[in-house]
């Protein structure tokens, strides 16, 4: 009888431990970013920040072990994609990005996708509650131009306005979500690459799926967390926060020696 329990125990534990150690060699990774810079003294969202300096080891950390990033339109139209293939997004369409981020983009020749809120350009996150964390400036009309030309950044689509779809009835998101593409394509001239659920406080992979429009052919990201299975094509992303669980990220990219 104790005989067996050791058994059933350490059998336990080593399917513990092959779960915890297993690798993850075809794994598409999508790393998250929000704002840019240091975060405002009493703010409580602190961990939607990262600081140009901690990116940059980001990004000499994921050359070091061998990954490459690659754009939104790559991952949407490549037939073959590189050995260890990450995705680098930015969302909120923060004016800090612009001036902190990208011109280490240029430098280093990375691509990254955006995701902004078409109609608040060159305005603040209103979506946000101020008492959590003084207002944000967006980017403006003649910043993102100017991405644009660097050919470097691949814009996506927030919901126009910054707002929750997830917490609207289904046809008033569904509107949104179209009217989002419509107002990126007339106001800032931008065919959208893809679209990001975010925020997103009551997600579901049923609801987004309905409120896509048919025939919608780009990427969509998601709040839900971890690697994707496989790369290649696939309409709903999962992602991995590095300033949120900088560990957790760093143990996630290991599994995918």
């Amino acid at each position: 009888m104790i005989y067996g329990l050791y058994t059933a125990a350490g059998l336990l534990a080593a399917l513990c431990i092959y779960f915890l150690l297993r690798r993850r060699p075809h794994a598409l990774f999508v790393l998250a970013y929000e704002k840019a810079g240091a975060a405002p003294k009493h703010s409580s969202l602190k961990g939607e920040w990262i600081s140009p300096q901690v990116f940059g080891r980001h990004l000499n950390w994921l050359s070091k072990h061998g990954f490459t990033v690659i754009s939104l339109q790559t991952l949407s139209s490549a037939r073959r994609l590189p050995a260890k293939p990450v995705v680098l997004a930015f969302l909120g369409g923060y004016q800090s990005f612009f001036t902190q981020i990208f011109p280490m983009l240029k430098q280093a020749n990375t691509p990254v996708a955006v995701f902004l809120p078409p109609a608040l350009a060159d305005a603040y996150n209103a979506w946000q509650d101020p008492h959590r964390e003084p207002w944000q400036n967006l980017l403006t009309e003649n910043q993102i131009k100017e991405m644009q030309k660097s050919g470097l950044i691949d814009f996506g689509a927030l919901c126009e306005n910054g707002e929750d779809l997830t917490l609207l009835p289904l046809q008033q998101a569904a509107g949104l979500l179209q009217e989002s593409a419509a107002v990126m394509q007339i106001r800032l001239k931008l065919k959208p690459k893809g679209f990001a659920f975010w925020p997103a406080a009551r997600f579901t992979l049923k609801k987004a799926s309905r409120l896509l429009p048919e025939g919608f052919g780009g990427l969509v990201l998601t709040p839900l967390e971890g690697p994707n299975k496989r790369t290649g094509k696939k309409l709903f992303l999962k992602v991995l926060f590095p300033a949120r669980r900088p560990l957790a990220v760093r143990w996630a990219l290991w599994k995918r020696r």
